[in-house]
Parts: C-alpha cells; structure tokens; sequence
C-alpha cells in the first residue's frame, strides 16, 4: 500500500499548488501543467515498453530499483529552477512509476492466497484513498507555511524508505518468467486486448468526467476551491472504505458482477442530472461514485491478472498504459462538452460510455471467460 501512497501523492499533489509553484518559477500556470502532462506521458510509455522488467528480474529489486527513480525525480523537481526543468523531474517520476504501479499491482496477487487476490488488491487500492485523504492536503498545508520545495524533498525521503521496504518485505523466490515479454505478445493473450477495451472505455468516461469535476461543482453550487476540495476528500473516503470491504470480504469476481458494478457507475453518472442541484444530495453521489470505482477497478486489475499466465507485469503495464492514455483521451473528448452544456452532460455521455462497456462485457465475457460467467 505504502508504494501506491507514494505514486498517489506525486499524481496528484502539482494540482492544487499550481499557481504557487508557477510564481516560484517565473512562469504560467499552463506552463506548470505541462509537467503534469510530462508525468502522465512518461508513465504510459514506461508502463508499456517498461514494466516487463519485473517478470524478468522478480519484482523485489525491481520494485526497489523504481521507488529510487521516483525518489531521483523527486530530487529533480525540488532542485527545478526553471519549468521546463520540472517538467524533466515529473518525466523521470513518469518513468519509474510506469514500472512501480503494474508491479505493485502483480505481487499483491501474487502473494496472495489462492482466491484471495481481490481481497489483497482491495487492501494495495486503498492506498489512492489515503493519497488523496492525507497526503494532498498535508502537502497543500507544508507548501502554505514552508513553501513547495520541502513537499518533493519529503516525498524523496519517502521513496528511498520505501526502496528499502521492498527490499526487506518481498519474497526473492515469487515465481518470474525470466524472460521480457513484449506488449504485442501480452496484447495476445486470451481476453486481455478485450479487457483493455472495457477499461479504455470506463477510464476514458472516469477521467473525462473527474477532469471537470471541481470545476462543475463550483459552477452549479457556488462552492469556494476549499468546499469543492471537501467532494475530493469525500470521493477518496468511499474509494478507500470500499477498499477495506474488499479487503475483508473477498467477493467473487465474475461476469455478472463486474458488469452490474459498470451499470451502478452508469446510474451514479445520470444521477448527477439532479444531484448537481443539493450540496447533500452531490456529496451522496460522489460518495458513491468512490465505492463503485473501487470495486470496478479492483475487478479489472484481478481480471487481467488471470489472463496473464507468467506475464504479469507485462499484461498490468498494457493496463496502466491505457488508463494513462484515457487521461489525455477522456478530458479530450469532453472538454467541448463541458464547455458548451456544461459538467451534467459530461456525467451524461460518461454513463453512456460506462453503459456500453457494460453491455459489451456482459456479452463479450460469455465467450472469453466461460469460467466467469456467472
């Protein structure tokens, strides 16, 4: 969980100290936002030509060797003088955590009890709860009284403690395939380009949605940046105690179940026509939207894993990587959207997406995974 904390907290920490750190630098705050955008682009390359590292070497020193990266990019972005600079340091993040998350995500699995994955997963995803929880607002109070270097230098620290974790805590005989496995022959694997179809489709409609979420909120509620920062707070609680229940109760995966969650998340969407009206009634649905998200991407990740034979990393890099290109493709295609009807008719062709992912799952999954059929 502690790695996922960590990647957590890099993803999303720039965001709400935008403007301050563009004044530290002498630049705008679009300029900024390209490191953003340099993150999410490194860690999609990374995640596909780069995660396999894992099923070669074990995912003990791998998992170290990245967390020292992220820490090196870390130390980049505290040194940065100038933006193209952090941009460079959030690129090097990119880069390590295209290799951390997919190998996260495996050795959870993989040390877990047969039947036992979901639960063990559910445990590792609370750990974006926690990022967004404490982690953002920790760092939004250190950059408001020391400014915004110390929070990069503190995840630094961070990451080499966490470095030696791994090294200390994972078993150095799981079982690796000791060869690379390239993305197009993980891509061919049984079920797996089908997964990533449906995961395109459900982070795309995420991700086009949450890209304009505060901003929505703001808009159709009269909300200030803090009381908008609050739904954040609460989407992350449902998100993580959603991850605690899987934790606890292990529910069985399969066809019918991860598709009835795609069509709860699709209602969740609609539902936001007339939620966007009460601060309670928005609180309720994003709270809700928290829960259900756990639960889909907890299904997909165990999923894909099942598909990946002795490639494990390699078929959870494919994941990442398309989770990270539906970052850029979700607030692509709905920006105009947003801008011209505005965040409910964002919510609205989100659910369609969701609403088809749905559907094509609960067809597609009858033939693909008989053993998931029900």
């Amino acid at each position: 969980m502690a790695g996922v904390v960590l990647v957590g907290s890099n993803a999303f920490i720039l965001s709400p100290i935008l403007s301050v750190v563009a004044i530290s630098l002498d630049s705008t705050p679009l300029q900024i936002a390209w490191a953003i955008s340099s993150f999410g682009a490194a860690t999609a390359l990374s995640a596909l030509f780069l995660a396999p590292v894992s099923d070669v070497y074990g995912a003990r020193w791998t998992l170290a060797g990245a967390s020292l990266l992220l820490g090196l990019g870390q130390l980049i972005c505290l040194a940065s003088t100038h933006w193209v600079q952090l941009c460079l340091g959030q690129g090097v993040a990119g880069l390590a955590v295209g290799i951390l998350l997919p190998g996260i995500y495996a050795t959870a699995m993989a040390t877990a009890a047969p039947g036992q994955e979901a639960s063990r997963l559910g445990f590792v995803l609370t750990g974006w709860a926690l990022s967004l929880v404490a982690a953002v607002p920790i760092s939004a109070a250190i950059t408001e009284y020391l400014g915004w270097r110390p929070v990069y230098g503190g995840l630094a620290f961070i990451c080499f403690l966490v470095a030696a974790s791994f090294v200390g805590s994972i078993p150095g005989d799981l079982p690796r395939s000791g060869k690379r496995t390239n993305p197009y022959r993980a891509l061919r694997l049984p079920g797996v380009a089908f997964l990533l179809c449906i995961v395109l489709g459900y982070m795309s409609a995420f991700y086009g949605c949450y890209a304009f979420f505060g901003e929505g909120l703001r808009v159709s509620l009269d909300l200030s940046a803090t009381e908008a920062g609050l739904f954040v707070l609460v989407y992350g609680a449902g998100f993580g105690l959603a991850g605690l229940y899987i934790a606890r109760f292990s529910p069985k995966l399969g066809r019918a179940y991860l598709a009835l969650v795609l069509v709860a998340i699709g209602i969740d969407y609609f539902a936001w026509n007339l939620a966007i009206q009460s601060v309670p009634a928005a609180l309720g649905v994003t709270f809700l939207w928290g829960v259900l998200n756990q639960f889909a991407v907890n299904a997909l990740i165990v999923l894909l894993n099942k598909q990946a034979a002795n490639a494990r990393a390699a078929v959870l890099g494919l994941n990442s990587a398309v989770t990270y290109g539906s970052v850029f493709i979700g607030p692509f295609i709905l920006g105009p959207v947003f801008q011209s009807f505005g965040f409910s008719a964002v919510a609205t062709f989100a659910g369609i997406a969701v609403f088809v992912s749905a559907i094509a799952f609960f067809v597609g999954g009858k033939f693909l995974f008989p053993e998931h059929a029900t």
